[in-house]
């Protein structure tokens, strides 16, 4: 079976890092399939062996107008039996072009709450998905399911949930070997929080809640539009020796990164099934974690402990409390090392792989 992989950017986001994983994955058991990138953004995804990128710029009518009849041209010529897009842009014009064209499966994949997007996209997705563009809607957590629970009926049916999936975590080299090819200091308890400089990420509360912090050195792997901002924050509050930007890194980089870790924090203020919280789980990282849906049904557990990592509010101190205590507790680090590891044994890309090919498996009995 050829299927094509069609993702809005080839950006340094974890949705970029995910969907390259699953898309080798798939490769080898289904050769022909192909991966298109709507708009090509200079990062470690952009050069990818047989990749196609249709643009650098969408930024008017006519770029996305161009966009749409190169994407329509490679699906009638490829002829593929399914085309699997990930995120709104991608999923509204693969799903378009894909039943003009007869392609049989078309899996949208959402990545986010629909209430984050435009009125224009959101419109879109629901008129698209509500009359059989889409033949399955995949989103990455139950609470990314939930957050269409407004939506038609008729999207509703066809909503499923796949989480993502992580590469598995690179172990051969020891933590203070990690730290010593990053020039990390050794004496310190190293937090890191990896993301765009971006207000969804909540940078903000991470600096102010460094005030309370002493003996840790906080760690912001990513770029974007509040690197001013945050930076100005940071020298305002005095916590400049105990945070350190390091900008976007390669993919390489932020492996080695987690490695050299002691502690993941993840302040968000809303996500799907976040990718950088999942790999920093697969190191065996223990996480502290913002109060919002997706995270706290996903590190939901059976036990007296109730969650995979340590919860706190939107509140500097309650995050300054979270992080002390596994800084403090004998016990505590091993814990959620242990807690991180067992939550996300079953996220391999061989078992998402399993799931999306299941998922177009079944559509083929439904068809025949």
């Amino acid at each position: 079976m050829k299927i094509i992989f069609v993702i809005n950017s080839s950006n340094n986001g974890g949705a970029s890092k995910m969907i390259t994983t699953l898309f080798n994955e798939v490769k080898k058991s289904h050769p022909e399939s192909k991966i298109v990138y709507l708009r090509k953004v200079i990062s470690q995804y952009s050069d990818i062996d047989g990749a196609l990128y249709l643009t650098e710029n969408l930024k008017n009518p006519l770029d996305y107008l161009n966009v749409y009849r190169k994407l329509y041209k490679i699906v009638k010529d490829e002829k593929p039996e399914g085309i699997i897009s990930f995120l709104p842009l991608a999923n509204i014009l693969s799903a378009y072009i894909g039943k003009k064209l007869g392609v049989k499966y078309r899996v949208a994949s959402q990545r986010n709450p629909p209430q984050i997007y435009g009125k224009v996209v959101r419109f879109f997705d629901k008129f698209i998905g509500s009359r059989g563009f889409y033949t399955s809607n995949v989103c990455n957590s139950q609470a990314g399911l939930e957050a269409f629970s407004e939506y038609p009926e008729s999207y509703k049916k066809n909503l499923s949930v796949i989480n993502n999936c992580v590469e598995p975590a690179d172990l051969s080299i020891s933590q203070a070997e990690a730290r010593e090819k990053l020039g990390i200091a050794t004496d310190k308890v190293i937090l890191t929080c990896v993301g765009r400089l971006h207000d969804q990420k909540n940078h903000e509360l991470l600096v102010k809640t460094m005030k309370h912090v002493d003996n840790a050195i906080l760690y912001l792997a990513g770029d974007g539009p509040l690197r001013h901002k945050i930076t100005n924050q940071i020298n305002l509050l005095g916590v400049e020796n105990k945070i350190v930007l390091l900008g976007d890194l390669e993919r390489e980089q932020v492996r080695l990164l987690l490695r050299a870790s002691d502690i993941f924090v993840i302040p968000s203020k809303y996500e799907g099934l976040s990718n950088s919280l999942i790999e920093a789980m697969s190191y065996g990282l223990p996480i502290v974690f913002s109060n919002i849906p997706s995270f706290t049904n996903f590190l939901q557990i059976d036990t007296e402990d109730k969650y995979a990592g340590l919860l706190a509010n939107n509140n500097e101190l309650e995050w300054a409390e979270a992080i002390k205590y596994l800084m403090t507790e004998d016990t505590a680090m091993e814990k959620y090392h242990n807690l991180s590891l067992l939550k996300v044994a079953d996220l391999t890309p061989e078992k998402m792989t399993a799931r999306f090919t299941a998922l177009l498996e079944i559509e083929a009995l439904q068809n025949k």
